[in-house]
């Protein structure tokens, strides 16, 4: 039983509206890694309302989630929010690189986040020495591209224990490939790995703050549901794509928002 979360329920009840008025958006993957997010963006991207530069959203086709967290916490605007992916729209239907909006990466292909990562975490520790810690959020199906486990074995190689990686385990897409033991085959290059409900805010923010003492990277295979939050949508994958067509249906699926 999930606790009623008034906070984060409007927040979904506002991406529908966003992406009913933008007839875009993946409002099922956004539900699906909202929680993730509402942690890193509350304590982990940001010292004095300043952005640190450390987090990738390889899932980019969740990028209105991400936006709607950012706007939840005041770092934009209503109306650049619900300006999603219109016509200049700072805010793409997947992720553009642009610190005025927090975007540390151009990501939407998958496979792309965690290289990039890689890199910034290797520069970090090994050139300028640095104690900076990085986060890439990434889809459970994106560790099928080939780029996920090359940069696996950098972060093994290099030793890399500044990376958490969080892996948002959905199963949407298990029928297409599976995974199978997914930690199992991680368990390679990382020594550190942890599965959790990807929706427990607390017990995210527990494996988030603990420390890595190992030589590998911090990898969390956090356990959701798609489109967390909606009976209509949770676990239908017909709704990867799809908006409320329509006010009616807008405000029906509002209202079966339960947390």
């Amino acid at each position: 039983m999930y606790l009623k979360n008034n906070t984060i329920i409007n927040t979904k009840k506002k991406i529908l509206k966003t992406s009913h008025l933008s007839k875009e958006g993946h409002i099922a993957s956004s539900f699906s890694v909202l929680n993730i997010l509402n942690v890193l963006v509350k304590y982990f991207l940001f010292k004095n309302r300043k952005y640190l530069n450390n987090f990738i959203l390889s899932k980019g086709h969740a990028s209105l989630g991400f936006y709607a967290i950012l706007n939840q916490e005041k770092y934009i605007s209503d109306n650049k929010f619900y300006k999603f992916a219109s016509f200049k729209s700072q805010l793409g239907g997947h992720p553009k690189r642009n610190e005025s909006i927090f975007t540390t990466a151009s990501t939407g292909s998958l496979g792309h986040g965690l290289p990039i990562l890689t890199g910034m975490a290797f520069a970090s520790k090994n050139l300028h020495k640095k104690n900076k810690k990085f986060f890439v959020l990434m889809g459970d199906q994106e560790c099928n591209e080939g780029t996920i486990w090359e940069s696996l074995l950098l972060c093994s190689h290099y030793k890399l224990n500044n990376i958490t990686i969080i892996i948002d385990r959905n199963f949407s897409r298990e029928s297409d490939l599976s995974l199978g033991d997914l930690a199992g085959k991680l368990s390679t290059f990382s020594k550190n790995i942890f599965k959790v409900d990807g929706h427990d805010e607390k017990k995210l923010l527990y494996l988030f703050n603990k420390k890595n003492k190992s030589q590998t990277p911090k990898i969390i295979i956090a356990n959701t549901i798609k489109g967390f939050g909606s009976k209509i949508i949770e676990g239908d994958n017909s709704w990867h794509h799809k908006y409320p067509k329509n006010k009616l249906e807008l405000e029906q699926l509002a209202k079966t928002i339960k947390y």
